[in-house]
């Protein structure tokens, strides 16, 4: 069982280390993604411990050599919309830096997840704010 201490350690690694990004997937539905990379293969396994803990599907990416970098670095995502969405749930309390971000992709995952939703012009607006958000981190 995972306990609270392990999702707030992981949300601080989302903060730090994650990137939220957001696209059209058609011309009704917008297509999230969640990743987390790093060069500390450790912390990753203990990242996607904590994932398969809580039952979130993610992929992982093989190593990634990087020209000036002595390491690779190690990637995991994730990008259904009914596991982001539970994510969402289990970090947003502890969430500092990606608040808002987390926050803006949960409210249209709560509207899309399971029912037939068409994206509406506000939602399409999570878009452009998302965007903002990334340029003021």
């Amino acid at each position: 069982m995972i306990s609270q201490t392990q999702i707030a350690w992981l949300t601080g690694i989302i903060d730090g280390e994650g990137c939220i990004t957001a696209k059209m997937s058609s011309r009704s539905s917008i297509a999230f993604r969640l990743t987390i990379e790093s060069v500390s293969e450790s912390m990753m396994r203990s990242v996607m411990e904590i994932l398969d803990g809580l039952d979130i599907e993610y992929w992982e990416n093989p190593p990634i050599s990087r020209p000036n970098s002595t390491r690779p670095s190690f990637r995991v995502y994730i990008q259904r919309k009914d596991e982001l969405r539970r994510l969402c749930n289990h970090v947003l309390p502890y969430s500092v830096v990606k608040r808002a971000e987390l926050e803006l992709v949960k409210t249209y995952l709560d509207k899309a997840v399971g029912h037939n939703h068409t994206a509406t012009e506000e939602d399409l607006s999570i878009l452009d704010k998302l965007r903002e958000l990334k340029k003021s981190a």
